[in-house]
């Protein structure tokens, strides 16, 4: 009896042994995490090794000595807490988990598939978008989602950080430069690189992503401190993003604030919250208008969007009509009549309206890319931006597409499935079409479809796209889940649709991607601990 007992207190204590390993273990990475987070989201959106020259390089390089040594430490930390962890432990999966596993899994399979493996490791110079970076995003999801006790400070950083970079945005828009980084360089260039990420549509690349977050954390903040920090930085965001001259942000901020109504309806208070948001968005235009009458910069020619938001005088009416808006949900939130139902049924009417015409205008563009549009048609409809297809269309994009869709026409089957090859675009089109992409690029290089989509199915083959796109669709699916508890997840979905919606037009790269999935990875987490 005696022996079993002594056994029994053995075994005890062999177990609280293996707990309090496993315990400290798994605390320092949860330190190490933090330390590495809070570098991402500092260095590289604010590092600047020679201005704008190779500023894409600069960051990338920064980015990737982060990771290599972050990932390392973590790695080795990760097989010591694996081992002192207890044997009946379960991992708790997700099925965004799933999704992220099944891409990186044809990532690999795409880099072998695709024939040329050695540019694929790294990828095209300059973008930087191949394995490796496939392979850190994975990691920093997962390591995020599972280890990510210290996210707020994380986050406090990158907001940190997305401040100082839309301060200095808008700053340049006034030819202000308190970093000299516009000393040596043509006026056309002051049109389309700023603040601290360079070219404008890096920049709103980043603006897009984290913006959302920011205004998600305003429209459902309860602190009143927490409500006005994240205004600020709100309004900060709104004044950048009218003024950072790429049309694809306003794709971007129509899914950001179509997710918040969309949560908003069934809420009175928070519908009183989303005509706040609106109210900032029509305010920061006005704002940025009279400033720019008092500071007037005559060599920034901005794109016909922000024009318009900018220096048309409906938007003083637009403005008068968001302040009553807001005023309306206001008085309604403290009187509680509000019916839900018939709110709901508005809503769904609406969402469908505006789905009906957007599929309207994407098949008049079809019709018009193949010539079936009549006259009497088009000299109407022509004058409204981008129902009528061209080689310019989209500045550019409409050549660039017609040729990623013919290319991933020509290729067979095997490819179509499998792809080219993590950031393979440009090797693999040069190999084949390179007379061709000469004719039409001269000696600038084609290094991707200019559309994230797009570019998906082509470097990871349909199988690839599909787990791609899974991640995004069924991370916004938890988050939604769980938006009643936890409405910050609303914040976190606005980020995704935004990221969606801007890459639409737009790519993968080192100052936008690493971050949507550190904000998935966070909101995973608080999806595991809701439990």
């Amino acid at each position: 009896m005696s022996n079993k007992l002594i056994k029994e207190s053995d075994i005890q204590k062999r177990k609280k042994q293996e707990n309090y390993y496993s315990d400290v273990l798994r605390t320092i990475i949860e330190y190490v995490l933090a330390v590495l987070g809070i570098a991402i989201c500092l260095l590289v959106p604010l590092y600047l090794r020679d201005g704008y020259n190779n500023v894409g390089v600069a960051k990338y390089d920064v980015y990737r000595t982060l990771i290599l040594w972050g990932f390392g430490v973590l790695f080795l930390l990760t097989l010591g807490y694996l081992f002192t962890l207890k044997k009946d432990v379960k991992p708790d999966f997700f099925k965004t988990d799933y999704w992220v596993i099944a891409f990186l899994a044809f990532s690999v399979i795409a880099a072998f598939a695709g024939g040329n493996f050695n540019s694929c490791i790294w990828g095209y110079p300059g973008w930087s978008m191949g394995l490796i970076s496939m392979i850190s995003f994975g990691l920093i999801y997962f390591y995020f989602s599972i280890f990510g006790k210290g996210n707020k400070q994380v986050l406090a950083c990158l907001m940190a950080a997305a401040m100082i970079a839309f301060i200095l945005g808008i700053l340049h828009r006034f030819m202000i430069d308190p970093m000299g980084v516009y000393a040596d360089i043509a006026d056309t260039y002051k049109n389309q690189f700023l603040s601290t990420l360079g070219q404008a549509t890096w920049y709103s690349s980043f603006v897009c992503t984290v913006l959302p977050f920011g205004a998600g954390i305003f429209w459902c903040g309860k602190k009143t401190w927490i409500r006005v920090v994240s205004g600020i930085f709100t309004f900060g965001g709104f004044c950048t993003m009218i003024t950072q001259n790429s049309d694809s942000a306003y794709a971007a901020l129509s899914g950001m604030l179509a997710v918040l109504v969309w949560f908003s309806i069934s809420d009175v208070k928070r519908m009183e919250r989303f005509f706040e948001v609106l109210f900032l968005f029509v305010t920061a235009t006005r704002f940025m208008n009279i400033m720019f009458r008092i500071f007037p910069n005559e060599i920034l020619q901005l794109d016909q969007f922000s024009n318009f938001l900018l220096f048309d005088q409906v938007m003083w009416f637009g403005f008068v009509l968001a302040l009553l808006l807001w005023l309306f949900f206001f008085v309604l939130a403290k009187d509680g009549k509000y019916h839900v139902k018939a709110a709901r049924i508005t809503r769904n009417v609406l969402f469908s309206l505006l789905g009906a015409v957007l599929l309207l205008a994407a098949l008049h563009v079809a019709a018009s890319a193949k010539g079936l549009l009549p006259e009497s048609l088009t000299q109407y409809t022509s004058k409204i931006p981008y129902l009528i297809w061209s080689d310019n269309w989209g500045n550019g994009r409409g050549r660039t597409w017609a040729f990623s869709l013919q290319m991933f026409g020509d290729m067979d089957i095997f490819h179509k499935l499998f792809g080219v090859g993590p950031d393979g675009y440009a090797p693999y089109a040069y190999n084949l079409y390179q007379d061709r992409l000469v004719e039409m690029w001269g000696n600038r290089t084609l290094t991707n479809a200019h559309n994230e989509w797009m570019n998906a199915v082509i470097n990871y083959g349909i199988l690839g796209a599909a787990a791609y796109i899974g991640v995004f669709l069924s991370a916004i699916k938890e988050f939604a889940g769980k938006q009643q508890e936890q409405p910050v997840m609303v914040g976190l979905i606005a980020c995704i649709v935004s990221y969606m919606c801007h890459n639409f037009f737009c790519y993968q790269q080192v100052c936008c991607t690493p971050f949507i999935f550190l904000l998935m990875g966070v909101g995973m987490y608080w999806r595991r601990t809701s439990r």
